[in-house]
């Protein structure tokens, strides 16, 4: 397996308090089996896909340069995943994941003013069952999606989610819904798609919260990690 960007996250209370959370950052040309793994595992036990012998659930977008996935790892086990996808202005292609869907994004990334980000394909360990933890582990994890936005200064994101987590968006970080529910694969299930601008009031937002608080230091090692990741370049490591 090839090194990945690996950063620690912030211990989260929970039952298990004395483990810690790290979040590892696989490019497109990383083995991501872990992640797909844990998708594989959330989505299956959603009833959104059907079992498979393979054990790890992918699509197109996930092999994209343009893609980074996020892997949150409790105890050498990963236990959450989640997906950047960026876009740049200009840029006739690849596509967002969500632009098949949602005739609305084309008009968004008309008018975007620089990098536009969809954060997507967010799953957790279906074994843990502490509903507070889950909650936790699902903020982690976005958390983690809006820390490498802000390190690789993008400007606008997007957010497909299924209609349950539309409150956590709306009251925590302001974003608002852009389009109606579409059925959103896998699974066919109505997903909402979130916009809203990554600019100060957001990351003053952001800084005010005690969970999603970001620290420096953190961000600029991000700066110096992700870039490679996302330009196909060699992966750096963690000390």
């Amino acid at each position: 397996m090839k090194a990945q960007a690996q950063v620690e996250a912030a211990p989260m209370p929970a039952a298990q308090a004395d483990a810690v959370v790290s979040t590892v950052w696989y490019s497109a040309s990383d083995n991501r089996r872990d992640a797909f793994a844990l998708r594989y595992r959330g989505y299956a036990n959603a009833g959104l896909i059907e079992p498979s012998p393979f054990g790890i659930y992918t699509d197109a977008y996930d092999d994209l340069p343009t893609t980074l996935v996020a892997g949150l790892f409790r105890r050498g086990a990963c236990i959450a995943t989640l997906r950047l996808s960026f876009y740049t202005p200009g840029v006739s292609s690849p596509a967002l994941p969500c632009e098949r869907v949602y005739p609305q994004v084309e008009a968004i990334k008309a008018n975007a003013g620089g990098t536009v980000v969809e954060l997507s394909r967010l799953a957790i360990d279906p074994e843990l069952d502490n509903t507070r933890y889950r909650a936790r582990l699902y903020a982690a994890a976005i958390r983690a999606g809006i820390s490498a936005c802000i390190a690789m200064d993008a400007k606008h994101l997007l957010v497909a989610t299924q209609t349950k987590w539309r409150s956590f968006y709306e009251h925590v970080m302001d974003f608002k819904v852009t389009g109606p529910a579409q059925l959103y694969p896998p699974g066919d299930v109505p997903v909402l798609l979130l916009e809203r601008a990554l600019d100060d009031n957001l990351k003053r937002r952001v800084s005010k919260n005690m969970f999603f608080k970001l620290d420096e230091a953190e961000l600029n090692d991000l700066r110096t990690r992700l870039p490679a990741l996302i330009e196909g370049r060699t992966s750096l490591a963690a000390e």
